[in-house]
């Protein structure tokens, strides 16, 4: 496994999101601001943490970590947005909801907080 390029692995992640945001496991509309720590929510931040950190690893080394994190962070919240706009325009079943794009977006930061803190300490 650590032999395939982490560009590979960030491509396979992408599918898995794709693939997940547009299959769906049934309705869970927020109702509430008590939703935003549900199952659902932790689960898009924890799949937008691993997109971002294998985005800040995907890049070749020596480029600037600062730039680098911060295009990881915008691609992977762009993605989760994108991802959300596209189930609720051409998935029947699924919706646009904000609060994922939320958790997506906390989960994106996460991850980069975590890439920057294995790299420092690498």
């Amino acid at each position: 496994m650590k032999n395939i390029s982490p560009v590979i692995w960030v491509v396979v992640w992408a599918i898995f999101i794709f693939i997940a945001s547009t299959v769906g496991v049934g309705l869970n509309l927020p109702s509430t601001w008590a939703d935003l720590i549900s199952w659902d929510k932790l689960a898009h931040g924890f799949v937008y943490a691993v997109f971002c950190f294998l985005l800040v690893l995907s890049f070749p080394k020596g480029q600037k970590l600062k730039s680098v994190v911060v295009l990881a962070v915008i691609i992977s919240i762009v993605y989760g947005a994108t991802m959300e706009f596209l189930q609720y325009t051409f998935f029947p079943n699924r919706y646009f909801e904000i609060f994922d794009i939320f958790a997506n977006t906390v989960g994106s930061v996460l991850g980069a907080i975590i890439a920057v803190r294995r790299n420092r300490d690498s």
